[in-house]
């Protein structure tokens, strides 16, 4: 509706500058009509009042009228220059209008073309040329035809999406359910608290070669290692190491003791799968479409165990460019870690929320979202009542962007339990 608005207010702009021209135009046309009727009228009442000659009025009639006739003609000229200025000018505003509100008329022009034409616009938006670079060249991956992705082997999943209706939840608990009996356990000081996240997201894909969802079994990882999880996050493992994370949809950082990393080492496949399945819960689901769990293992990386790596099966159109992902699990986490919510796509409209016991609990939040006050933590956390909340409506946050909310025990709680296992 607003849009409609706008484009109503821009038509009427036009044809009153328009009507404005005409009425110039027409004002110059009457201009000659009487200067001449003046001269006439003037030569006729000399003729009848004065004593004068038909010959000399006749001659002083067309001495004036040259007179008038060379000035209109210096001023027909310069007339001329500024109608041809001004034409040009209305010329090139049509064909703007043109390309901004006909797409039709826009795809008639070359790739190449289009391209100056938006360097073009963003430098006369932004009147900077290093800030008209930097945009410009921010969009030049999404500005590349399907022929330039397929001849460019450098470019990269992220460099080729877009996800939109993004959102992640995390609930944090202290109590230990029977899922998790076989890890490492203390009655009286828990190495681990619990956490259930929830992430849904539209991802678009800008070509095939960016996506992930091109087959029917996608992957879901629980790194160990920090390190690990960032090279995966930014796709920069190679060989094999980057074969085992293909097509995978989501890592998360997986920080348990090494007693429990290997225990899930020591179990046979048909156990491992039952644990994981037991432990994380861990749900897929592409359009609408739940996944399957066809296999469990411990990944590596350089001959070292990197964490659990899950293939499931999903029935969902892999040719499609966009599809809807929805993403549900639980893990343990060891105390004074950091849960991390990483942005390495375009993202809209993210939200984000974290809710804890706060008797037990110290969650601390850092934003390195790149909107500023938005973000801040008196805009985005909650008082004293165990909740994080971010939400931008409307906004994009760019790569690499995120959150970290570093959870440690209740300084009175960790007291408490100390003072029971002495």
């Amino acid at each position: 509706m607003g849009e409609n608005t706008e484009k109503d207010k821009e038509l009427s702009n036009k044809m009153q500058r328009k009507m404005a021209r005409e009425n110039i135009n027409l004002g110059y046309v009457v201009l000659y009509i009487v200067v001449i009727l003046i001269v006439v009228v003037g030569e006729l009442l000399l003729f009848l009042f004065g004593d004068f000659s038909a010959g000399d009025l006749f001659k002083d009639a067309i001495g004036n009228l040259m007179g008038v006739l060379a000035a209109f003609l210096i001023f027909d000229i310069a007339h001329e220059k500024m109608s041809k200025d001004s034409y040009a000018s209305e010329v090139s505003e049509q064909i703007l209008d043109t390309l901004m509100y006909h797409r039709e008329a826009i795809d008639m022009y070359a790739a190449d073309q289009k391209k100056i034409f938006v360097k073009a616009f963003i430098e006369s938006i932004v009147k900077d040329p290093d800030g008209s670079d930097m945009i410009n060249n921010f969009l030049n991956h999404y500005l590349l035809t399907t022929k330039d992705f397929d001849s460019l082997s450098y470019i990269t999943e992220r460099d080729c999406r877009i996800r939109t209706g993004f959102s992640y939840r995390f609930v944090l608990e202290t109590n230990r359910t029977k899922a998790f009996g076989d890890l490492k356990s203390d009655p009286d000081d828990d190495p681990y608290f619990y956490v259930q996240e929830e992430l849904d997201y539209t991802v678009k894909y800008f070509t095939p070669k960016g996506s992930n969802l091109d087959s029917e079994y996608v992957k879901v990882a629980f790194v160990y290692d920090n390190a690990l999880l960032d090279l995966f996050f930014r796709e920069s493992a190679e060989g094999s190491d980057k074969e085992m994370m293909a097509n995978c949809i989501f890592r998360e950082n997986l920080d348990i003791d090494e007693i429990d990393r290997a225990y899930f080492k020591g179990l046979g496949q048909e156990e491992l799968t039952a644990a994981v399945k037991r432990m994380f819960r861990p749900c897929v689901r592409i359009d609408g479409i739940n996944g399957t769990i066809e296999k469990v293992e411990v990944g590596q990386v350089g001959g070292r165990d990197c964490g659990l790596v899950i293939t499931f099966r999903v029935g969902h159109d892999r040719m499609a460019m966009t599809h809807d992902v929805n993403i549900i699990f639980h893990m343990p986490k060891r105390w004074n870690t950091a849960l991390e919510v990483g942005l390495v796509e375009p993202t809209k409209n993210p939200r984000i929320s974290v809710s804890y016991n706060e008797d037990t609990m110290d969650v601390d939040m850092f934003s390195f979202l790149n909107k500023g006050e938005s973000t801040a933590y008196e805009n985005t956390a909650e008082g004293e009542n165990g909740v994080f909340s971010i939400s931008l409506n409307d906004e994009w946050v760019f790569p690499v962007s995120g959150v970290l909310f570093v959870v440690r025990k209740d300084a009175a709680a960790q007291a408490a339990a100390k003072e029971r296992h002495a």
